[in-house]
């Protein structure tokens, strides 16, 4: 088995035909072709099967083409981990993140690693945890910043914690429970929820209105993007639970504001999440690094934006 033919399966694979494998490969189709042959023979299973859409995997080919991207990734990591110990400082870094990390921790991060790495290209990736989870264990997303769900992750990722992500409840300035002081008086209202589950820390006012035995707020609108959240609170009649560290900045400035309820409301610990069983490249350890002295910055200054993690 040549880390070339896992190459020619993981491009038919991603791109959906010989064809188009062939094309992202630089390569002919025949030979494509014939090296999947190949590979399949050595394996004694059948990897693609074909159907009038065009190629899809077999189950043989599902479960392989996860160690396929595996091994493929970390033969690039080796290369790369080599050049950089060398002197390099090319490669690449990716990297998941939720939208308060986003705000608060990455443009100094960024700013201070591209000074030091000019070269190396940032990849951010939006979203939470589990929208990251195959990547992560994939090796092709070095790590992520995100809340944990409350079942904790897989064994095969490590898990640093960061700083404590406090909530609040936001909304426009001209919606009429603006004033509210506690959850009850905002039973019936209507809300959107960070994340497409209905649990864990985008879902997570359901939990505060199940601790106070309220009836469930009503969900009306379910989104993955932070960014999204300021047009979408535009609209009077919706409330929003969000992590503190965001209404300062933007969304202040968008007429949003901070309502005063009284109540407990839900609380995650943000962490740096990464692959257990994997060293990261030079460059992505420097960039988790950088993460760790923003972070410490921040907790340490006298209006601190965070609350470190105890």
């Amino acid at each position: 088995m040549r880390l070339s033919q896992l190459q020619d399966f993981i491009a038919v694979a991603e791109h959906g035909s010989i064809r188009a494998g062939a094309r992202a490969r630089e390569v002919s189709a025949p030979a494509l072709t014939k090296s999947i042959r190949q590979l399949e023979e050595e394996l004694h299973v059948p990897l693609l099967t074909r159907t009038t859409r065009g190629i899809v995997l077999s189950r043989y080919g599902e479960a392989f083409l996860v160690r396929a991207r595996l091994i493929a990734t970390e033969a690039r990591k080796a290369g790369d981990e080599m050049s950089q110990m060398l002197g390099a400082r090319n490669g690449a870094v990716r990297v998941g993140v939720t939208g308060g990390p986003a705000s608060l921790l990455l443009p100094e991060v960024i700013k201070r690693f591209r000074a030091q790495h000019p070269d190396v290209m940032v990849s951010i990736d939006s979203g939470v945890y589990v929208t990251h989870l195959a990547d992560l264990r994939a090796g092709v997303m070095d790590m992520a910043v995100s809340p944990v769900p409350d079942h904790g992750i897989e064994r095969d990722l490590q898990c640093e914690p960061l700083y404590d992500n406090d909530s609040v409840v936001v909304a426009h300035r001209e919606h009429p429970l603006r004033h509210a002081r506690s959850l009850r008086e905002l039973v019936g209202s209507e809300w959107v929820l960070t994340g497409q589950a209905m649990q864990g820390p985008g879902a997570a006012i359901l939990d505060a209105f199940r601790a106070r035995g309220l009836p469930l707020p009503r969900v009306a609108v379910r989104c993955n993007s932070i960014g999204i959240i300021q047009p979408l609170l535009q609209d009077r009649n919706l409330l929003c639970l969000l992590p503190r560290q965001l209404v300062p900045g933007r969304l202040a400035a968008s007429g949003l504001v901070i309502l005063p309820v009284e109540d407990p409301l839900p609380s995650h610990t943000v962490s740096l999440i990464y692959r257990a069983d994997s060293p990261m490249t030079p460059v992505a350890a420097q960039f988790a690094t950088q993460l760790r002295r923003e972070v410490h910055y921040l907790a340490n200054m006298a209006d601190s934006p965070l609350r470190r993690q105890g």
